[in-house]
């Protein structure tokens, strides 16, 4: 560094300092930021996990079934969730979405680990999430493990096989579960960052003014930045579809109209909130902080990090109001499982309310604003 340079550097970061503390919305969401993102983490991630709903088909239903139905409800990470009568019932269950896993136990299971002869036991898994199916199969080593050391005098050694089937087919890849994680993303951070930072900067310079003093009505200015970044974010969200599909061989095996219609609700969603941040923001600074401090609840909480069935009780509620988690519940199910929107009702419902609060608030605000 030049002589004499150090104290102009000085000189600098005490005028940007000065300048911050002038500001008390971005010097409180500096120091917020950081707060709320340890206590989402304690509150999410640090507590008590939630377990893993299965589903049982007993056909043995003698002492050794039992035993190890006894023993999977004492895993912690699994529950039983329900039992069904046939294999054909329990993998229904599991592909309407009634739980992730089921495990069968086949006939005769109890009679042929006392006689010494080794037995398969069938386990359906969901496997459009990749950490829970994972977590699935960690578990039930853990029980056969479990099982065949607490009974090893009867059962004569090891003995019992787990054998896995997923529900959807073997071929539900990594890339194809997390595909409608990384549209969620796309669709959530780059509307509301854009339109509220676009909105803050029009005001900024003062352009926002001189559109006001033209024969363009304050509505007409509204829907048409509404409409330019829906048009701009949608085209984004195609193009990440496109090369997931044609780069990367992703499958959607549902409706691809089903797809665009809760992609566009989620997107109007976005958009709205955006357009609140930009209202309640007096410059790009405060509105790029505020989208990234509502950012992070989404993403902590929509299950794309981590499967909300193995979150905690308080933050799997806080999931269930995060409009990511039903926007990625909704398009996996579309993509991945084949659903149709009437098997979707909770998830669309909660996106059409999302959309509906968002419009019906931001453009009004927004009005008022320019007025």
């Amino acid at each position: 560094m030049p002589e004499g340079a150090a104290p102009k550097v000085l000189a600098v970061v005490r005028k940007e300092l000065i300048q911050l503390t002038r500001d008390p919305r971005s010097l409180v969401m500096i120091a917020l930021i950081p707060l709320v993102v340890m206590l989402l983490f304690g509150v999410g991630y640090g507590g008590s996990a939630g377990k893993v709903g299965l589903v049982i088909v007993d056909m043995d239903g003698g002492q050794m079934g039992a035993a190890l139905v006894s023993a999977i409800s004492e895993t912690p990470t699994v529950s039983v969730e329900a039992y069904a009568h046939t294999v054909e019932e329990a993998r229904l269950m599991v592909s309407r979405g009634k739980a992730p896993a089921a495990l069968v136990i086949p006939e005769s299971f109890t009679a042929s680990l006392l006689e010494g002869r080794p037995v398969q036991v069938l386990v359906i898994i969901d496997e459009s999430s990749p950490a829970l199916a994972s977590t699935i199969k960690d578990s039930m080593l853990a029980v056969t493990y479990y099982f065949q050391q607490e009974f090893a005098r009867q059962v004569h050694g090891p003995s019992v096989e787990l054998i896995y089937n997923s529900v959807y087919g073997p071929t539900v890849t990594s890339l194809e579960a997390f595909t409608p994680f990384v549209v969620a993303l796309v669709l959530q951070l780059v509307p509301t960052t854009l339109i509220s930072i676009a909105i803050c900067r029009e005001k900024e310079k003062g352009t926002f003014e001189q559109l006001i003093m033209s024969p363009v009505s304050r509505l007409d200015i509204i829907f048409g930045k509404l409409l330019a970044y829906f048009v701009a974010t949608l085209a984004d969200m195609l193009i990440t579809l496109s090369v997931a599909i044609n780069v990367f061989g992703v499958v959607i095996r549902g409706s691809v109209p089903d797809l665009l219609l809760i992609s566009t609700m989620y997107l109007l969603g976005s958009l709205g909130l955006g357009m609140l941040i930009s209202v309640l923001s007096r410059n790009q600074l405060q509105a790029n902080q505020a989208a990234i401090f509502i950012f992070i609840p989404f993403l902590l909480f929509c299950g794309g990090l981590a499967p909300v069935e193995l979150l905690s009780p308080e933050a799997a509620a806080i999931a269930n109001i995060n409009p990511m988690y039903h926007f990625i519940t909704a398009f996996r199910g579309i993509m991945i499982k084949g659903y149709g929107l009437p098997q979707l009702l909770q998830p669309v419902g909660a996106l059409l309310v999302y959309m509906g609060v968002m419009m019906s608030i931001a453009p009004v605000m927004l009005k008022l604003r320019l007025e």
